[in-house]
């Protein structure tokens, strides 16, 4: 645009010279249109920019890591003027990082016109993305003027963390620990006889105090109750979103221990492990019990909006212990380890298991050998999830891995 200004000014030079020197009406005119003109095309910009609606849209709302973000800008022109630029600058972040991100837009847009410009942007890590337009900018014809348009428009996209196979149970069978439940298993009888689990035909072998002798009267045949089996564990996952770190390193090291977080509850589920998550949100303890995969992602969708800063662990809290004297395993997904923390569990649940998943950077963050110690001394169940490679080690949990085990 200055070397428009630059271009245009000297045109007024000589036209306005040639005006002096040949003193025609012809030159006068075309002086004078020179020095209007410009006022004339900032007038037209200044309407057009009433006329010009922006509208930011998705077609989601959230998607995974890698995904395309379909995000859509839907431009309208109502002026009889056409517009021969418009910039429009697109912002966005990552909330856990908060490290702006621009993309700039060309645009031109006929007179009484509409259209719609696709953006398709992906993201490496899990979180909030918001995108914002504050403001366009739309120049004259000869792109020597200017006008900024306000327009304030944001949408939030969630990148959901990504659940990773685990192939092995986590609560192994030599580690469990019984207590009363009036929760049952929808997926396999047991021999509860206060709940019944279904109803199949008689097979040779089965008691005769099974049969639903209404039913088998009704059918003609014999008909058996099966009971239900009732889930007697209390798994307790404590999740610590807890990172010293700043902008990508930040990002990397939340994506890690919430990709940890979804696997882990996905693959308690699907071994019927009913288990809840404990963590503290801004100084307050939140809860939630997890009975299947939706609740899984209610709570995901919880963690994405999340602060993180530096505070207190949850393990190290001493009011976690209120409510939670029935609690059989816990699972404590950490960036972070303490000896002190370690001490104040072990003072305060001494009737659970301790499954501790430390998710870092090993060749950068070491597990000291005092802590090493302190852990089998404790008959902590311990896994070293190497940050650098997540994936393989989330996948790599299970039975053969991790010292404590029986």
């Amino acid at each position: 645009m200055v070397r428009n200004k630059l271009g245009y000014l000297l045109f007024l030079i000589i036209s306005g010279l040639f005006a002096i020197l040949y003193n025609e009406y012809f030159m006068g005119v075309i002086f004078l249109v020179a020095v209007i003109l410009p006022l004339v095309l900032l007038g037209i910009a200044i309407v057009s920019s009433f006329k010009v609606t922006v509208k930011l849209d998705t077609t989601t709302r959230a998607a995974g890591k890698e995904e395309f973000l379909n995000l859509t800008v839907n431009l309208k022109n109502t002026s009889i003027f056409p517009i021969s630029r418009m910039d429009m600058l697109i912002q966005y972040y990552n909330e856990f990082s908060g490290e702006i991100k621009k993309e700039n837009i060309q645009i031109t847009l006929d007179q009484k016109s509409s259209q719609n410009v696709s953006c398709q942007i992906t993201s490496k890590y899990c979180g909030n993305l918001i995108f914002e337009i504050k403001k366009i900018r739309l120049y004259d014809y000869f792109h020597l003027c200017s006008i900024n348009k306000k327009i304030n428009q944001a949408i939030k996209i969630a990148v959901i963390p990504e659940a990773y196979e685990i192939s092995e149970d986590i609560i192994a069978e030599n580690n469990k620990i019984m207590v009363d439940s009036d929760i049952y298993s929808k997926y396999k009888p047991g021999d509860d006889p206060s709940e019944v689990f279904g109803i199949r035909e008689y097979r040779e072998g089965d008691k005769q105090n099974r049969i639903h002798w209404k039913l088998s009267y009704k059918q003609e045949e014999l008909m058996i109750k099966e009971f239900s089996d009732p889930i007697r564990e209390s798994i307790v996952i404590l999740f610590d979103i807890y990172c010293g770190e700043k902008g990508e390193k930040r990002l990397q090291y939340v994506d890690g221990l919430l990709d940890c977080a979804l696997s882990v509850s996905c693959s308690l589920l699907l071994r019927e492990h009913i288990h809840k998550f404990v963590w503290y949100d801004q100084d307050r303890l939140r809860q939630f019990v997890i009975r299947n995969q939706t609740d899984s992602f209610t709570v995901m969708e919880a963690f994405l909006r999340m602060p993180v800063s530096p505070g207190d662990s949850v393990i190290g809290r001493h009011d976690i212990s209120r409510g939670a004297e029935n609690d059989t395993h816990m699972i404590y997904i950490t960036s972070v380890l303490k000896e002190e923390d370690l001490y104040c569990w072990a003072d305060n649940y001494k009737g659970a298991i301790l499954y501790l998943m430390y998710v870092n950077e090993l060749d950068v963050h070491p597990v000291r050998e005092e802590v090493r110690s302190l852990l089998k001394d404790m008959r902590v169940i311990f896994y070293e999830l190497d940050l650098n490679n997540i994936n393989d080690a989330i996948m790599a949990i299970g039975f053969m891995q991790g010292y404590g085990r029986e």
